[in-house]
Parts: C-alpha cells; sequence; structure tokens
C-alpha cells in the first residue's frame, strides 16, 4: 500500500470513527433532550393538574357556600310563610270557636266534659271551672250535674277545666290548652319539612 493509499485508509477509518463518535454523541443528545422533553411534560401535567384540583376545589366550596345561603334564604322564607299560614289558621280557629260557643253544641260539650271528670273523679269533691265568658251557662249545668260550677278568675278560651283535691289532678280540657298544643304540633310539623 503506498502513503496514499494508507493516509486514504487512514482518512477514511477516522472520518468513520468521527462519524460514529458524532453519530454516539448527537444520539445521545437527542435521548438527553427527549427525557427532559418528558420530564418538562410530566412536570407541566402534574402543575396543570394540581391547578385544575385546586380550581375544582375553589369553585366547589363557591358553590357550597351559595347553596348554603340560599337553602338559609329559602328556610327564612318558609319559616315566614308558616308563620303567616299559622296565623291565618289560628285566626281562622278563634272565629269559628266564637260561633262554635255562641251554638247549643257547646253546651254539650261542656255538660259531656263535666260527666267525664265526675265519673273520673267517683266519690272525691270535684270542683269544676268554666271560662268567665261561659258565665250564662254555669247554673244551667250546676242544675243538671248538682254540682256547683264555678267561674275561672282567668280565661281560657272555652272548655272546663277540673280539680280533684283529693288526688292531686288537673283535668285541663280548656280550649286554650287545646290551641297551644296545635300551635306546638304546628311548629314541630313545620320544622321537620
Amino acid at each position: 500500500m503506498t502513503i496514499e493509499e494508507k493516509l486514504q485508509h487512514f482518512r477514511e477509518a477516522c472520518m468513520a470513527d468521527a462519524m460514529a463518535a458524532s453519530e454516539k454523541i448527537l444520539s445521545d443528545y437527542k435521548n438527553a433532550l427527549e427525557k427532559d422533553f418528558l420530564d418538562y411534560q410530566n412536570s407541566e401535567i402534574k402543575l396543570a393538574d394540581m391547578e385544575v384540583k385546586t380550581e375544582t376545589t375553589r369553585i366547589d366550596k363557591e358553590i357550597n357556600k351559595e347553596l348554603a345561603l340560599e337553602q338559609i334564604k329559602l328556610r327564612m322564607e318558609l319559616s315566614k310563610k308558616a308563620a303567616e299560614l299559622k296565623e291565618k289558621i289560628f285566626t281562622q280557629l278563634d272565629g269559628r270557636l266564637a260561633d262554635y260557643q255562641a251554638s247549643p253544641e257547646y253546651e254539650a260539650l261542656l255538660d259531656s266534659q263535666i260527666e267525664r271528670a265526675l265519673k273520673f273523679a267517683g266519690d272525691d269533691e270535684v270542683k269544676i271551672y268554666i271560662d268567665p265568658n261561659d258565665e250564662a251557662l254555669a247554673h244551667g249545668l250546676s242544675v243538671k250535674h248538682g254540682i256547683d260550677v264555678s267561674i275561672s278568675k282567668y280565661p281560657f278560651h272555652g272548655g272546663m277545666r277540673a280539680v280533684i283535691p283529693a288526688k292531686n289532678i288537673l283535668i285541663d280540657n280548656s280550649f286554650e290548652k287545646k290551641i297551644a298544643e296545635a300551635k306546638e304540633k304546628f311548629d314541630v310539623e313545620m320544622e321537620v319539612l
């Protein structure tokens, strides 16, 4: 082999080595860049996911806050409407009770309540009280049952109350008590809703 050929061969060998080294360096550099790019993508995806979660949490809290405020508003409206309805119902009830107390059925009711109280007391002493507005009925009820029917010092909107001192019992068949129980039940039922 001549020097020229040797030189050519050396040049080709060097070029092949340089090309191989260059390709390896480029391949390593390309792989490093791809790895960096994948790391960057993963990092950005994680960051975006965290931002989405943070924003979702913030929006959920905001929605829950608005929902809670709306529920409070609706409950207040419901409570207001319930109070108006309750007032209307019990105002109508007062009117109907006044009409009922002017009817003969009311006297029959007092008569049956007194009869039951006397039967419950048996041989024990019973004090019967009626509402001051029913004073006109007292004499007739006293005569019919053979007892002294007293007029209460305190109005209780009709009905009758009886006291059995020997048994320490109060029988309260007053309309005032029945109305109070109905109002309480109305309030409890509205709270359940």
